[in-house]
């Protein structure tokens, strides 16, 4: 919910469209713009649907990006050619989040919207084939229409350290509960979450990094990942 409150407010300020064309965000890929089965929900999160009655597999175009699975977080180096995903569920979508994306999502999921604003949050850090990522956040009580509080919070990943700074004028009221780093190539030998070493969550999958600080969403930190 709260990635795509942040693109509808990223829309409501300056047009960006919430459902992108495929070639709206690869416009240097002739392949794309003839691609009209998929498309980007925000600027990170890829969609590529099932549309042939009965069927259980999709054969999706895959650009010269690294790609993530939204749900097994498998590691996908796109080679600019189409892919097929198979045993697909009458009820899933295959679903991909870009390389160099920071997503905010929530640790766990609720039946509203009133609900998931006490969940706390978890920050996945989907690393780019640059070893850079990227993210934003904007939240604010959800009903006035000129709120008078917001918080907005921009995410950094660079060097094997992520950095989250912003303004927390409105009180998200939750904590940061896990943080998961998505193309770790190495397990690194400390982590530090604001300067301060932290044990790093037990059966870990590979190229995956998972730690669960639980510190009240507040303010920035940083976290370091140390070889």
């Amino acid at each position: 919910m709260d990635y795509l409150f942040t693109a509808f407010h990223k829309a409501h300020l300056d047009g960006t469209p919430v459902l992108h064309p495929f070639w709206h965000i690869f416009p240097k890929d002739p392949a794309a713009f003839g691609i009209d089965l998929q498309f980007f929900f925000g600027d990170s999160i890829l969609v590529s649907p099932v549309t042939e009655e009965n069927a259980t597999s999709v054969t999706a175009y895959i650009p010269k990006e690294t790609f993530y699975d939204f749900k097994t977080y498998d590691k996908i180096e796109g080679q600019g050619q189409n892919v097929t995903f198979d045993n697909i569920d009458y009820t899933q979508i295959p679903v991909h989040i870009r390389g160099g994306s920071i997503l905010p999502l929530r640790a766990s999921g609720a039946m509203t919207t009133a609900a998931l604003r006490k969940t706390d949050f978890e920050i996945l850090v989907a690393i780019g084939a640059d070893g850079k990522a990227t993210g934003e956040l904007y939240a604010d009580d959800g009903v006035s229409i000129n709120p008078p509080e917001s918080t907005r919070v921009s995410f950094k990943y660079a060097n094997g350290t992520l950095t989250v700074d912003g303004s927390f004028d409105y009180p998200l009221g939750v904590k940061v509960s896990t943080i998961r780093f998505l193309g770790v190539q190495k397990t690194p030998k400390r982590v530090l979450v604001n300067k301060k070493e932290t044990k790093v969550a037990d059966a870990q999958k590979e190229g995956v990094l998972v730690i669960n600080p639980a510190f009240d969403f507040v303010s920035g930190f940083t976290v370091e990942l140390q070889d």
